[in-house]
Order: C-alpha cells, then sequence, then structure tokens
C-alpha cells in the first residue's frame, strides 16, 4: 500500500478501509486461526483487528507500510487474547479445585447455605447476574468487566452494589425463614 492510501485511510476513507479490508483480512485470519487454533476466536480477534484499525485510523503512520502496521496491530490483539485466556483458565482451575475442595469438606449446614446463595443469585436480573459472576466467580476487574461489556466502569460499581443489596436482602429472609424453622421444630 501507498503513502497516498495511508493518508487517505487517516482521513477517513471508506473505500479505501474497504479495500485495505478485502486485501489483508484473509491474511489476519489465517495467521490467527494458527495461533489460537480456534476459528471462532480467530473471527472475533479479525474483526477486532480491523476495528481497531478503523478506530485508531488518527495514529496510523504514513512512512511504515501498511500491512506492516496492520500485523503488528495483529499480534499486539493475539498477546492481549492470550493473556485474557490464561487468566481465564488459571481462575477456571483454581475455582474448579476450589469449588471440589469445598464441596469435600462443608457439612450439609454449609451446602444449605451455598444453595441459598445460589438461588439468590439467580434473582438476579440478567445483566446484574452476568457483572456479578464476572466479578465474584471470574475474578475480572470493574475496567475488564466494563472493557468487556461496553459499559462505564461506574455502571459496574452500581450494578454490583445493587446486586450485594439484592443477595443481602434474599439471604436474610432465607436466614430467618431458617431460624423460625428450627425454632418451630
Amino acid at each position: 500500500m501507498s503513502t497516498e492510501k495511508n493518508k487517505a485511510l487517516i482521513n477517513g476513507s471508506e473505500s479505501v478501509f474497504n479495500e485495505v479490508f478485502e486485501i489483508y483480512w484473509q491474511k489476519v485470519y489465517t495467521y490467527l486461526v494458527k495461533k489460537t487454533k480456534s476459528t471462532e476466536s480467530a473471527k472475533d480477534l479479525t474483526q477486532l483487528v480491523f476495528i481497531k484499525l478503523w478506530k485508531y485510523r488518527h495514529h496510523i503512520s504514513e512512512s511504515i507500510p501498511l500491512d506492516k502496521q496492520i500485523f503488528r496491530k495483529t499480534k499486539q490483539i493475539l498477546i492481549d487474547w492470550l493473556r485474557q485466556e490464561s487468566r481465564r483458565r488459571s481462575r477456571f482451575a483454581a475455582n474448579t479445585a476450589l469449588a471440589q475442595h469445598v464441596i469435600a469438606d462443608q457439612s450439609i449446614d454449609h451446602i444449605d447455605r451455598n444453595t441459598d446463595l445460589l438461588n439468590a443469585i439467580v434473582t438476579l436480573p440478567p445483566k446484574r447476574k452476568e457483572i456479578f459472576e464476572l466479578k465474584h466467580i471470574y475474578g475480572y476487574s470493574y475496567q475488564e468487566i466494563a472493557q468487556l461489556m461496553g459499559i462505564s466502569p461506574k455502571t459496574v460499581d452500581n450494578q454490583l452494589s445493587k446486586a450485594n443489596l439484592h443477595l443481602r436482602k434474599v439471604l436474610r429472609a432465607s436466614i430467618q425463614a431458617t431460624i423460625v424453622a428450627g425454632m418451630l421444630n
């Protein structure tokens, strides 16, 4: 690609962007399939490469060939994805091991409380439940959740506060019902 095409892309030429997409998407996709071993992940990451290329087109260098800039962006996105996958797998393995250990050591009373908690979590609105699980089950940060869901970190904070209030209320009612049931028996 010529310097003129780089300039046109920087200036927001959709036709040049479409041309660049047609020229490079298959190369980017093939590279990412080889690296991720997943066609679905490669599709998502390829799309992200071109979204970021368009979004940050003002940062494109006029003097560096566009193919080098695209593959530099592709490698950055791949590295970010690999880091996220590594964290996700580590959390999953840790959560699985912890869950197996906890279940093995718990008494029936603890299992009842966990069941109450799981039942309370199910009553959360879907988006709030998803935010709660991303934070407290998978260990994502507020920033990671915000980026993943396309919302602000403040919205994540508000939703987690509302989720905690709701869970306290539901669990308090469950505990009170258990106490009353124990008194009646």
